[in-house]
């Protein structure tokens, strides 16, 4: 079951993304259905740690084994989405593979196993130009201040 729980008109949710960069590059995504692009990753499911579920979805989503190397940042995040007040927690982890991976010309790419997203390596200087969320991960890769740190954002007011 995943950490993520409704009540009303909100929802807390407990996710783990990664920062997986190559080659000046970094991997990001969205659902099909969307505009907006995250950092790949998903739910903590309840009973397992931040490190093995990113793991777990990196496999789920890509195929990929991937290594966390150090935690980046938590981001504690208070937005509206979908008409209803999120309360998310998220933690980033920096990632490595072993051997090097195809960047896909800079072009959107899907896998099997996530038919539902799509996939893009976008030149870190170019990250200005894509609506990345949260907003605050997008500036921490642009200036390259990625050490471990913790974040408070809250776009909601009078909540």
């Amino acid at each position: 079951m995943d950490a993520v729980f409704h009540v009303e008109h909100q929802v807390f949710n407990y996710r783990v993304a990664g920062v997986l960069i190559q080659d000046g590059h970094v991997l990001i995504h969205r659902s099909k259905i969307e505009t907006h692009w995250s950092l790949p990753g998903g739910r903590v499911k309840l009973g397992e740690d931040a490190r093995t579920s990113l793991k777990r979805e990196m496999v789920e989503e890509l195929a990929l084994d991937v290594e966390t190397v150090n935690h980046l940042c938590t981001i504690e995040n208070f937005f509206t989405y979908n008409g209803k007040n999120i309360h998310e927690v998220g933690l980033y982890f920096g990632l490595k593979t072993h051997g090097h991976l195809s960047l896909y010309n800079g072009e959107e790419f899907t896998v099997e196993e996530a038919e539902r997203l799509v996939f893009k390596w976008v030149p870190i200087g170019d990250l200005l130009a894509y609506k990345l969320y949260p907003e605050v991960i997008k500036n921490k890769l642009m200036t390259g201040s990625l050490e471990s740190d913790y974040v408070f954002v809250n776009d909601l007011q009078n909540v």
